[in-house]
């Protein structure tokens, strides 16, 4: 299917859009972030944190946690990146092709059509890392 064509903007955008694999990383990307939300409100529950952050995003959570201190300095930072990179990749990648922000976190410029390869492998990376996050977490709970 991919010949190794340049591609860019939107045109790439749409390539991602219809590829089967990069779509379904991106679900399980969705799905893995879900799982380490929970984690962390069971977390804080069960450190008896008061609040309301049953509805919170993932980067409140973590603020919060790392606010009670029950994160170390080094597991907030690695926290905080994970959900920096899971905002970009669920919430930016088409304003990145439309021009609005600036390349940081995901290429757009010279592209292949086959780059959406390197796309589906940097959702499989986020995945495994979110999983892994929450598998810390989760260890932490349990002591």
């Amino acid at each position: 299917m991919y010949k190794g064509k340049p591609s860019k903007g939107i045109e790439f955008y749409n390539l991602l859009n219809q590829s089967e694999e990069f779509t379904s990383e991106l679900g399980k990307v969705a799905l893995a972030s879900g799982r380490l939300e929970v984690e962390f409100i069971l977390y804080l529950t069960k450190n008896n944190v008061k609040g309301n952050y049953k509805k919170a995003t993932l980067g409140t959570l973590i603020r919060i946690a790392n606010e009670n201190k029950l994160l170390s300095e080094k597991e907030n930072l690695i926290f905080k990146q994970i959900s920096k990179q899971r905002n970009y990749i669920t919430h930016n990648i088409y304003s990145l092709f439309s021009n609005l922000i600036d390349e940081t976190i995901m290429e757009k410029e010279k592209l292949l059509d086959s780059d959406v390869h390197l796309y589906t492998e940097r959702a499989w990376q986020l995945r495994d890392n979110l999983n892994g996050l929450s598998d810390v977490i989760k260890t932490k709970r349990k002591k």
